[in-house]
């Protein structure tokens, strides 16, 4: 695979586990918010993370980590995902994916062949404006997306669903909207992201004032099963 960085120890990346993180090159998405752009729009930029190395250390950490998480970019755009998913299922670790949802048969795949272990999904925004913020060129990408989430909640596949909020973006009534969509397909539990501010795709957004936690935290009060999540992975209240 195409890897461009690797965290080598985190408990906050798969909930529940001890995990490794690994980040793949490429995306196709250009959101303005993306925290990782060297990897969306130059990835050699980045220095790559050897097959060899990755797997080598995952060998050593048996028994004492439990997962990997396989991050990006965006991981589905990379035709060896399938084999590096079976692999480190093989090893005995769980295997998360933090995907766009832009590949809903990808996921399906990956599930049927047993290295599907959990689900990180970002929900952009409301279906009308999904192109206008994730910039993906993909017409039906949020149809796609919803089928990915979908599929996760049929398969009981563990789903974490999360939104980045800049004001620039999304009002509190894209959240509505968006939270009324997420209930029609069935996701009850719902993170919201405080906008990170640090290295971003479009160097203007982060630049612009966006909402403050107090702000995420009153909008998630007055939506249904819906929590803020801050810039250090620990939930707001």
């Amino acid at each position: 695979m195409n890897i461009r960085g690797m965290i080598r120890f985190s408990m906050v990346d798969f909930p529940g586990k001890i995990a490794c993180v690994v980040f793949c090159a490429r995306c196709n998405f250009r959101c303005p918010f993306c925290h990782n752009p060297h990897l969306v729009l130059d990835p050699d930029s980045q220095p790559r993370v050897r097959m060899p190395q990755i797997l080598h250390f995952m060998q050593s950490r048996v028994g004492k980590l439990e997962g990997i998480v396989i991050s990006g970019g965006e991981p589905t755009l990379d035709p060896e995902l399938p084999g590096f998913a079976k692999q480190m299922t093989d090893m005995g670790f769980a295997v998360k994916l933090d995907t766009n949802g832009s590949h809903p048969e990808i996921l399906k795949s990956l599930y049927e062949a047993g290295c599907l272990h959990a689900l990180g999904i970002d929900y952009k925004a409301p279906s009308g404006k999904y192109n206008e913020i994730a910039n993906s060129g993909i017409s039906d990408i949020a149809d796609r997306v919803k089928r990915s989430l979908a599929f996760a909640l049929e398969n009981h596949i563990r789903l974490d669903v999360r939104t980045t909020v800049h004001k620039n973006l999304l009002s509190f009534e894209d959240l509505q909207t968006m939270r009324s969509e997420l209930n029609s397909i069935g996701v009850k539990d719902w993170n919201l992201q405080q906008f990170n501010p640090v290295d971003t795709l479009d160097e203007a957004i982060s630049k612009t004032p966006t909402y403050s936690e107090l702000e995420l935290i009153s909008f998630a009060r007055k939506l249904s099963s819906t929590k803020v999540r801050g810039l250090t992975g620990i939930y707001l209240e």
